[in-house]
């Protein structure tokens, strides 16, 4: 399956969005901030990226654009995740690269679902 990283600062949120992967087959790399996320995307390569918004010190709107302004991490898709879903942020998101937009509390199957298809998207995408 894929190696999925997910940042968020709630040890929570991360243990979820952990054992939801896992449990679909995933290898999962875990960071609490923005500031983590393109040294472990450089050095661990994931095929996916679930990116809190709110964060204390690198909020994932600027982790986002880090990771898209640079060539070994622009090609890698995101998904936030994110308590924020007024239709604003959503579309900051896009306009910053984010391929999907998942609002706290998420519905069950809606992570495996939006996860499935950005890896489905982006393995597409890659194979043309």
């Amino acid at each position: 399956m894929a190696r999925i990283l997910v940042v968020d600062d709630s040890p929570d949120v991360r243990l979820a969005l952990a054992t939801i992967l896992e449990d679909a087959g995933h290898d999962v790399i875990e960071a609490e901030d923005g500031d983590q996320v393109f040294d472990l995307a450089v050095a661990e390569s994931p095929n996916l990226v679930l990116l809190d918004v709110m964060m204390p010190r690198v909020n994932g709107f600027d982790a986002l654009a880090t990771l898209k302004a640079d060539t070994r991490t622009s090609p890698i898709p995101v998904i936030m995740v994110t308590a924020k879903g007024r239709p604003e942020d959503m579309a900051m998101a896009r306009s910053l690269g984010a391929v999907e937009y998942i609002t706290k509390p998420w519905a069950d199957g809606d992570v495996e679902l939006r996860v499935d298809w950005a890896l489905a998207a982006d393995h597409e995408q890659k194979s043309r």
